[in-house]
């Protein structure tokens, strides 16, 4: 059988016109035998009078004579040949009916099936680059408009997706170039270096030994981010002026090669925490602030007590962050204000492992006066995070 006859709108067709000629078989049948149960009752004629005048030398005579059964076969006859008619004329009726019926079924399957052709023909035009195509189907508010709507709210769902992932894709890059660049500026500047001492390559393998490490923990946390699962990590003690210091060596190459100096403030400071979570966030903020800072000004970091709060944070001499933008740069792929370096996971990373410290991180910004980010980190178990800051608009600036 040819192609078409397997598909569903011959199949709709089929069935509709067998529907419709069992129903017209049904109602032609019944009206026969509705003819003939009348038909073949009693005669309609049951007797006939003829009357006659005949002319007599009195007047006129008139003669009656009654004929009683004369015309019952003639009747019969005349019934016979009606249902013989009739039945001739349902038989060709229904024969007609067939192929009309089955033309019909055609076009009323077509017409229903029309919404779901328009879905199939859209799906076959979405491609995986661009998902913004739509059903938009109009029409009454039936099964087949609420499959178009479902289709199109699947299809809201897949873009968000499928932009997250790419989003996701050039985070991730982007995290991970970070510490490349860190380990090839340190190669760089120890191998450019024909006089270098042994003590001076074996502090720049060390910073390339401690880079990879965080490279590796990064790749790990990047991983359990995209899950939505904040890193597990065991609580030690941490001395945070020297974990401060320790990312600042890892930084000083790429410091140097756009001139800007690193500064460290601070008094000692020993906190619970998780101190490969710890040293990665406050690796990003001073990334942060080594690409944006112009050349020649200074970074600094350090990291100190108030109250019941240790804080460890950065501040640079940037572009700023306007104060409409504090709340947004620590959600996950923002892109808000257009300005390079405001994308990533980093300052969401930030957030998220001062979260699952039971702290937060607070940002002092504006346009053109730098920014200044800050960690702040409980002392003791349930220490209020309100005391410190209300989302991002902190009490004080440590660093200031």
């Amino acid at each position: 059988m040819p192609g078409w006859t397997r598909s569903v709108r011959f199949r709709l067709a089929l069935v509709y016109s067998v529907a419709v000629f069992v129903a017209g078989g049904l109602i032609t049948g019944l009206v026969y035998w509705g003819v003939r149960r009348s038909v073949e009752g009693e005669p309609v004629t049951r007797e006939l009078v003829i009357t006659s005048l005949t002319p007599t030398q009195r007047g006129l005579s008139v003669q009656q004579r009654t004929l009683m059964t004369e015309f019952v076969s003639l009747e019969q006859l005349v019934n016979q040949r009606t249902l013989d008619r009739l039945q001739a004329l349902s038989l060709w009726s229904l024969a007609g009916l067939f192929p009309l019926s089955l033309l019909i079924g055609w076009v009323v399957s077509g017409r229903a099936l029309r919404p779901i052709d328009r879905i199939g023909a859209v799906a076959r035009e979405i491609q995986a680059t661009d998902l913004s195509r739509r059903i938009e189907l109009d029409g009454p508010a039936d099964e087949l408009r609420a499959l178009a709507d479902t289709f199109d709210d699947m299809l809201d769902r897949i873009e968000a997706g499928v932009e997250e992932q790419r989003r996701f894709i050039e985070d991730t890059s982007h995290e991970l170039r970070n510490p490349l660049a860190v380990m090839a500026t340190n190669l760089d500047v120890a191998l450019a270096d024909p006089e270098a001492d042994a003590g001076s390559l074996r502090r720049a393998a060390e910073v390339v030994r401690r880079t990879v490490d965080r490279t590796s923990q990064r790749v790990d946390e990047l991983v359990m981010y995209a899950r939505r699962d904040v890193p597990a990590e065991e609580r030690a003690p941490v001395e945070l002026r020297a974990l401060v210091g320790e990312v600042l060596d890892e930084y000083a190459g790429a410091a140097a090669a756009r001139s800007l100096s690193l500064e460290q403030m601070g008094a000692a400071t020993t906190v619970a925490a998780g101190r490969d979570s710890l040293k990665a966030a406050l690796g990003n903020l001073v990334d942060n602030a080594v690409r944006l800072s112009p050349v020649g000004s200074a970074v600094v970091a350090g990291c100190g007590t108030v109250g019941e709060w240790a804080w460890l944070g950065v501040r640079d001499e940037g572009p700023g962050i306007a104060p409409e933008y504090h709340e947004a740069v620590f959600r996950r792929s923002w892109r808000g204000s257009g300005e390079p370096g405001t994308a990533g996971l980093g300052l969401a990373i930030v957030r998220q492992v001062a979260e699952a410290h039971g702290g937060t991180v607070t940002l002092t910004s504006a346009e053109g006066a730098g920014s200044s980010f800050v960690i702040w980190v409980p002392t003791v178990e349930a220490a209020p995070v309100d005391e410190v800051a209300s989302g991002v608009r902190p009490v004080a600036d440590p660093l200031a």
